[in-house]
């Protein structure tokens, strides 16, 4: 301890020396091929856990990939595996944080790599941060609650998975009594090399995950306890219709809802055995009388225990003659010129299955699955024949007979209103002519062509013959500007085009200047 104010004497510079000495041999003690060794372990190890970690995603996917199968079943599982996949990652990353930063102070921050350190041989960094700092018991606290989380996975009665979950992640001191009594964290990481220490680390690491592994996967078969792989079991009947025409066969699948494939369970509906072929029973039976009938057995399958378990089945369906549903959608009555949309239904037959045929018409079918009807001419009916693709075979079901009428006249207004008194002003602001569909469910749109007004103005019968499509003209105002009050004014010869591109004459429609 040498300073200018007091300088060292001989003696005191050979006990130094001495202490440099002694500091070599001490670290001598560790030979460069064991600090090796231990990077050759640490290398080990991380690939260790990183195969671990890998096979832990695997299980945790089909765990996921189940509970989105099977919600109620999985979900205590799909809890108890979210709790132990947070916990192992977050007492992992915590040991990764602590291996670095013992490299950090070692190394320093730019030369730091827990898979390359540089000082080995470091005998302090380890006992600083770990025993002196505390980390060590704050990880043994860490590893300790991440123990008793997993143990209280894991049933009693699994002894010995809990004993050798206990044994990996212990962190017990050494037994009480002996000389060298130690705490854990003295006794792993007191005046142990560097390179030790991180090894060590990723050793406590490599353990969290295999626990994590072991237990995951405990989850996870604790699922499949039973050799089914569903928590209830039901006779499942699959009828290819359950609605049969006269004639036809009703025929049904009978399986149970999830397949054994290492036995065929025996399978009896309406006193009769079914062969059981593949992975169904198939159950067939003519329908030559009309009404309901009832189709009800049992399957009886073999449970691991070797114990046979019953499972009963009861249906009903009705053979009914053919009929079919045909119905406008808008009205009774179909109109030409317009897209009159129809409604085809035959119970117990896939819409797929119909087709139309109309006469005074086209019937085209939509995307939706509706049709669209186009009659010809008026004043003659329609009729619908609807047939069904049964079995391989067109069956004619039903022909039904509708009316054809024309779109009726849509009805001519200024500013709301058909006839009768309006100011001159309220005539002028409208300045045109509207037509509407009054009382008609079609959506339907009429434009005006042209129209022709005529009043009696100073005695003379004034006629202005030409509108501005449905607006009135230059002409048409300029005269209605003349009026005066109570005098008559009549808009006739209404022209309208219709949206099949026909035109009519609407009636004429008279106001009196108010």
């Amino acid at each position: 301890m040498g300073t200018k104010n007091c300088p060292e004497t001989p003696r005191q510079k050979m006990i130094g020396m001495m202490y440099l000495v002694l500091t070599a041999m001490l670290a001598l003690n560790v030979s460069a091929d064991v600090l090796d060794a231990f990077t050759k372990v640490q290398h080990g190890l991380t690939s260790t856990i990183g195969n671990f970690q890998r096979k832990n995603a695997e299980i945790y996917n089909d765990i996921e990939m189940a509970y989105n199968l099977n919600h109620n079943k999985m979900a205590p599982i799909m809890e108890k595996s979210g709790k132990l996949r947070k916990a192992a990652k977050e007492l992992v990353d915590h040991i990764e944080g602590l291996k670095y930063r013992l490299v950090v102070l070692a190394d320093g921050e730019e030369e730091a790599d827990v898979m390359n350190v540089k000082a080995k041989d470091n005998l302090d960094i380890g006992s600083q941060v770990m025993i002196l700092e505390g980390k060590g018991k704050e990880l043994r606290e860490m590893i300790a609650a991440y123990r008793e989380l997993v143990l209280g996975f894991v049933s009693p009665k699994d002894t010995v998975l809990r004993k050798a979950i206990n044994i990996c992640l212990s962190t017990s001191d050494t037994k009480p009594g002996k000389m060298d009594n130690k705490s854990w964290e003295v006794a792993k990481f007191e005046s142990v090399p560097l390179i030790g220490a991180v090894t060590l680390l990723t050793m406590l690491q490599a353990d969290v995950l295999r626990t994590e592994a072991d237990i995951v996967r405990y989850l996870s078969n604790s699922a499949d306890a039973e050799s089914f792989k569903f928590n209830k079991l039901e006779a499942l009947v699959i009828p290819e219709s359950r609605y049969v025409l006269k004639g036809e066969t009703f025929k049904a699948r009978i399986m149970l809802a999830a397949i054994d494939t290492t036995q065929q369970p025996q399978v009896i509906a309406n006193g009769r055995n079914l062969a059981y072929k593949g992975d169904i029973a198939t159950y067939s039976e003519p329908a030559n009388t009309v009404g309901f009938k009832k189709l009800k057995g049992v399957i009886n399958y073999v449970s691991p225990s070797g114990k046979t378990l019953p499972r009963t089945f009861e249906m009903e369906y009705e053979v009914a003659d053919p009929a079919v549903v045909i119905s406008p959608t808008k009205m009774n009555v179909f109109y030409v010129g317009v897209d009159n949309p129809v409604s085809l239904a035959a119970p117990g037959i896939s819409p797929e299955a119909i087709e139309a045929q109309i006469t005074n018409g086209t019937i085209r079918k939509q995307p939706d699955g509706s049709y669209i009807v186009r009659p010809s001419v008026a004043g003659k009916n329609s009729s619908i024949t609807v047939f069904a693709n049964v079995q391989g075979q067109k069956r004619e079901l039903q022909t039904q007979v509708f009316r054809v009428k024309d779109v009726p006249d849509p009805v001519a207004k200024v500013n709301g209103l058909r006839g009768g008194k309006i100011r001159k002003n309220v005539l002028l602001a409208s300045g045109r002519v509207d037509v509407e569909m009054e009382n008609f469910d079609f959506d339907l749109k009429f434009s005006v062509e042209n129209f022709s007004v005529y009043s009696v103005i100073e005695g003379y019968v004034v006629e202005e013959t030409r509108s501005d499509k449905g607006k009135f003209s230059d002409a048409q105002i300029r005269m209605i500007n003349k009026l005066k009050r109570n005098q008559a004014l009549t808009i006739e010869n209404i022209m309208v085009k219709g949206p099949d591109g026909t035109t009519r004459k609407l009636p004429s429609i008279s106001f009196r200047i108010d």
